[in-house]
């Protein structure tokens, strides 16, 4: 098929603003941008097909015109990426900055890399024991839990601690006794690995496997997870209340019903009394996972995940992200 003259300027101009438009949206974030596009192009090809392709084109441009702004809207998507500084360069494997309103992902380097996520995977242990126990039912400690190898509370086995205050001690001081015992004292131990698994599938934890409640590292790395998971256990985490105010607290201590026994821990991120704004969630280290952390920060327009994995300096690495984050990204009314 020949096109005539007419129609060849018709297909360069319509070329040439479909470049624009693509500059535009890369540049302002316009994604309405795309929906544009798709019915230019799909009037280009009708009208090609029915050698009318100037009509075709009047009536779309015609039809945009009274359409309603909140059917096709060209409202920003914020945040927007106005800085030209360089992401910081990290020692962290993996690691991810999302945004929690928008859902935009403002950072990112190999998320879905499987890595062992150390005392993280207390999240989980949390939210499952959260599911099995009442906050003010009493757990029993377990002989075998008092002498995980993991950080501890001290816990003195057979003595009874509510649940409520296990899981604080758990999550603020990384206690692996306290996870130990939340894991136990009703279902048994592999039970609750597997209420762990099936909860991650829920949460559609694709690239996740825990075989432990406390974090370690398991043989041959199959306690593994991903930045992209952890970002989906973070989301979770943050929405259940009693996991929330737990993660921001900067010191607990647990009290035995059964004796005078006490002990306090303190939170393990530093950053609860370092950068104003921090809202937890959780540390963790090992031999095979380096340092961990899943750093949440707000302000009241602004709400920020970091994940780091398999960092050698994870405070470094998250203050680094979050300035780069805050100095290169805009919110609405910056």
């Amino acid at each position: 098929m020949t096109i005539s003259i007419p129609r060849r300027f018709l297909v360069h101009f319509i070329r040439s603003i479909t470049y624009v438009l693509w500059a535009a949206d890369i540049g302002t974030g316009l994604r309405p941008v795309v929906y544009f596009l798709i019915v230019i192009y799909s009037a280009f090809l009708i009208g090609i097909s029915s050698a009318n392709l100037g009509s075709v084109l009047n009536g779309v441009l015609v039809s945009m015109r009274y359409t309603k702004p909140d059917v096709i809207s060209f409202e920003k998507i914020y945040p927007l990426k106005f800085g030209t500084q360089p992401p910081p360069v990290i020692s962290a494997i993996s690691a991810g900055v999302f945004e929690r309103r928008s859902g935009k992902v403002l950072f990112i380097q190999m998320p879905d890399e499987k890595l062992a996520p150390a005392s993280t995977t207390k999240l989980m242990t949390a939210l499952v024991a959260l599911e099995l126990y009442s906050p003010e039912e009493k757990v029993i400690v377990p002989y075998f839990c008092t002498n995980i190898d993991s950080t501890k509370a001290y816990l003195p086995a057979d003595e009874q601690f509510l649940a409520r205050e296990l899981i604080y001690t758990m999550l603020i001081g990384s206690a692996g006794d306290a996870a130990c015992s939340l894991a136990t004292s009703k279902v048994s131990y592999s039970e609750f690995v597997d209420k762990m698994r099936q909860k991650a599938a829920v949460l559609g934890m694709k690239n996740t496997n825990f075989v432990n409640p406390i974090g370690l590292d398991g043989f041959n790395g199959v306690h593994y997870s991903t930045v992209s998971d952890l970002y989906l256990l973070a989301l979770a985490s943050l929405s259940n209340e009693t996991v929330q105010d737990a993660v921001k607290t900067q010191e607990f201590t647990v009290k035995s019903l059964t004796s005078d026994f006490t002990y306090t821990v303190t939170n393990t991120n530093r950053f609860l009394s370092e950068i104003p704004g921090t809202i937890g969630i959780k540390t963790g280290t090992t031999v095979g996972a380096g340092e961990v952390l899943i750093y949440g920060w707000q302000d009241k327009k602004r709400e920020l995940v970091i994940i780091v994995m398999g960092s050698q300096d994870r405070f470094s690495d998250t203050r680094n992200l979050l300035n780069w984050t805050l100095d290169n990204y805009a919110w609405k009314n910056d």
